[in-house]
């Protein structure tokens, strides 16, 4: 009986060149709250990610009423939906957002 076997795929592309891009990454410090931030919300090419992201602008904007979301494009002259491009993190600081939900759906 063979048994079934899963790989962890990077939707940005090779995972060769995602190992090499965490190497030279660094994450965000995590905000301490969310009251009066600005979130951006982004959606990247996969079904129902949309959805998702929705869902959790609903849920956060009754948890925090004075949360402000901001639909962000995945990359200049980029549509919702479409694959992001690396300097989606400048458009996000351009934006001035305190925190980007980008979701890939399911």
């Amino acid at each position: 009986m063979n048994k079934s076997r899963y790989d962890v795929v990077s939707p940005a592309g090779d995972i060769r060149d995602a190992k090499e891009a965490v190497k030279k990454t660094a994450s965000a410090a995590p905000l301490a709250h969310l009251k009066g931030k600005r979130l951006g919300l982004c959606w990247t090419a996969f079904t129902n990610g949309d959805i998702v992201l929705r869902a959790f602008q609903e849920h956060l904007g009754k948890r925090y009423p004075d949360l402000e979301f901001v639909d962000l494009m995945p990359g200049r002259g980029l549509r919702w939906g479409e694959h992001p491009v690396p300097d989606i993190a400048e458009l996000a600081r351009e934006e001035r957002l305190d925190a980007v939900l980008i979701t890939a759906g399911c």
